[in-house]
């Protein structure tokens, strides 16, 4: 495709209309784009190396999927993905502006309040998004957008998600940002974003690269051995840009310690950032606080603070508030707010009341213009939306089923927020949370028991899981039915969840049956022989991983929960046991790189469990007064979350602790 003028059509990839050519690099090319609902976006065009390769598609597709689930915290976020012509692409939020590498070389080096507020836009990008499980890998003042409200960190997850097709170790980043240990070959985690951040920062300050070289081997020779030139670094930042340059990556600051520093702590811990986990992508848990030194440097936080810098101090000070209370943003000492992320199990804030009956779905976490939110399903036939600031509901119930809804999930269609709801009505609605009104998926026999969403090559699906024995297929732009049914269960199929394994889109399915069924929704045959040990009704199914192994996480009548190998469709290891009666739903989680499942049951506990170890972590949370009928995980401004429903007409809230 060539350069063009904004509007001129250059013709389609997948469902978007390419309408401009924003420039091309290392990675593939970027194009200006029209979604099919009108809206602008960006589509980078990867180089075609993964075509042949179905191991390396399949982790690149589960990379772009974490990128996916970052807070939109100073960063562009994630739409879409899939193939076109056999080469993969990528969708992102348009931001207008000139990169920060261009502004620098046009205009000269940022100074005073500019400089402050880069510093702290991009370490909050950072923060958002190793939380999320993520290591950018190539921040550089090229991938730092200078937009129309403040800086935009974009193409995170990207350059992790190619790493696997690289021909040399160390060969994905950018020479002069790059860490020592991408250029060894050593393992990377999130403290490599952080030496990059820090480079990128020496750029921005001087208008020159804090290690120079007449040749990429000399620049990769002076990151390797030669102390950075910190020159021109004023006084404000050169201690923390020091820190975090260091060769050895666990002495480095970790982006939250950046965070908390920039916006105010001057006492914030020098602490190590994670060491790299199993699957590198994926920041170990945060050591234990270690004793602080002083860095001497003035406040940073000056006055026409940018949208991003509020983000920061408020993506930490709203997560500490006690129940009962109205969260205040406020300018006070942040590390003080985050040092108090509460503990495992510990409730946030007030029940999620309104509901006229029982909370039987739940779905966490989505965005809705900016604010978290979850959705809840009830038997009084609504759906409901909360902010999860608050526990308040936003706007009026989904009003349209005619019985109890039994299942609800969030996702993102052409960049703008859904909900899809199940009810025993036998039908599946497809809600757009902007204007409230929703789209009937009808076709099933019976009662919809549960919906997940997905894709099939570049066709956003929802799957739904019925009492008519059956779990069928839809297309989310049309609203039709596609492909045959999935049959095979003796029963009621009482749970469905969707996954990408080996580079295909797969359906786990479970039920009345008592076994748990894994089907390939490309061809829509059943994987192998049913898995059984169950001793009674499945009702739950979610999918995580395990030492880099897709995993199965059922709860059934028997009060158990067990873990299966999607690879082997075996069972691995023994059952997690401790509920006293029928679990009734499970979830699964990752907290700083330890898989986690989430159990809710009859006993009125929700419960947490190490997929690692198979053992409880902490107690039993407790606060429901009848059955735990839903649980969900997800991430409230990067910290890890549970919401729960149950019989009690309530949702309620839970930190992970981490």
């Amino acid at each position: 495709m060539s350069r063009s003028q904004p509007g001129e059509d250059l013709g389609q990839i997948a469902d978007y209309r390419i309408t401009g050519f924003l420039g091309e690099g290392g990675q593939g090319a970027v194009y200006r784009g029209l979604s099919p609902s009108g809206g602008q976006v960006a589509i980078k065009v990867l180089h075609d190396r993964l075509s042949d390769d179905t191991e390396a598609r399949r982790r690149f597709f589960r990379q772009v999927d974490l990128a996916r689930r970052v807070a939109p915290f100073c960063t562009a976020r994630v739409l879409d993905m899939g193939m076109h012509d056999e080469r993969p692409y990528i969708v992102s939020e348009y931001v207008s502006g000139d990169s920060l590498e261009r502004v620098v070389r046009r205009d000269g080096p940022r100074t005073g309040g500019g400089l402050e507020r880069l510093a702290i836009a991009t370490a909050t990008a950072l923060a958002a998004i190793h939380r999320a499980g993520v290591v950018h890998r190539d921040l550089k003042p090229g991938n730092v957008i200078l937009g129309p409200e403040g800086p935009v960190v974009i193409d995170f997850g990207i350059s992790r998600a190619l790493d696997h097709t690289a021909t040399m170790a160390g060969a994905v980043g950018t020479p002069g940002y790059m860490a020592p240990e991408q250029i060894s070959g050593e393992q990377v985690g999130p403290a490599a974003d952080v030496f990059s951040w820090a480079a990128t920062m020496v750029f921005a300050a001087t208008g020159r690269r804090a290690f120079a070289g007449e040749s990429v081997p000399a620049v990769l020779h002076a990151l390797l051995y030669d102390s950075p030139d910190l020159t021109g670094v004023p006084q404000s930042l050169l201690p923390l840009v020091t820190a975090c340059l260091d060769k050895n990556p666990e002495r480095r600051l970790s982006a939250d310690d950046l965070v908390r520093t920039l916006t105010g702590d001057a006492t914030a811990p020098v602490s190590p950032a994670p060491a790299p986990a199993d699957g590198p992508t994926v920041p170990a848990p945060s050591p234990a606080p270690r004793p602080r030194r002083r860095l001497p440097r003035r406040a940073l936080v000056a006055g026409g603070v940018a949208v991003c810098v509020a983000a920061a101090v408020l993506a930490v000070s709203l997560w500490a508030q006690p129940r009962g209370t109205t969260p205040v943003l406020t300018t006070a000492t942040a590390a003080t707010v985050a040092d108090a992320i509460p503990a495992l199990g510990t409730e946030l804030g007030d029940p999620l009341a309104g509901h006229t009956n029982d909370v039987r779905a739940v779905a966490a976490v989505g965005s809705l213009d900016g604010v978290p939110i979850t959705l809840t399903g009830s038997d009084d036939e609504t759906a409901r939306i909360w902010n999860l600031r608050t526990n308040q509901p936003i706007g009026r119930p989904l009003a349209g089923h005619t019985e109890w809804i039994r299942s609800v999930a969030l996702d993102q269609l052409d960049g703008a927020p859904i909900a899809i709801t199940g009810s025993d009505d036998g039908t599946a609605r497809v809600w757009d949370l902007t204007t409230g009104k929703s789209r009937v998926l009808a076709g099933h026999r019976g009662g919809v028991k549960s919906v997940a969403t997905g894709r099939i090559g570049g066709r956003h699906v929802a799957v739904t899981a019925s009492a008519d024995g059956t779990a069928r297929v839809w297309d989310l732009r049309s609203g039709e039915e596609f492909g045959a049914p999935l049959t095979g269960h003796r029963g009621a199929v009482w749970a469905v969840a969707v996954a990408q394994i080996g580079g295909a889109p797969v359906a786990v399915t479970a039920g009345d049956d008592g076994t748990v069924r894994m089907w390939s929704l490309d061809d829509r045959k059943q994987l192998g022989e049913p898995m059984t040990g169950h001793q009674g009704w499945v009702r739950s199914v979610a999918i995580g991983n395990v030492a880099g192994k897709p995993v199965a996480i059922t709860g059934s009548e028997d009060t158990t929960v067990r873990v299966w190998d999607l690879t082997t469709r075996k069972e691995l290891g023994p059952p997690l046991a401790g509920h006293t009666g029928a679990v009734w739903s499970v979830a699964a989680a990752n907290l700083g790189g330890k898989p986690v499942a989430v159990s809710g049951g009859e006993d009125k506990t929700v419960r947490v469990w190490d997929l690692t170890t198979r053992k409880p972590l902490g107690t039993p949370f407790t606060g429901h007064a009848d059955t735990v009928w839903a649980v969900s995980a997800g991430l409230l401004d990067g910290h890890s979350i549970v919401v729960s429903g149950s019989r009690d007409q309530t949702a309620r809230t839970w930190s992970l602790g981490g």
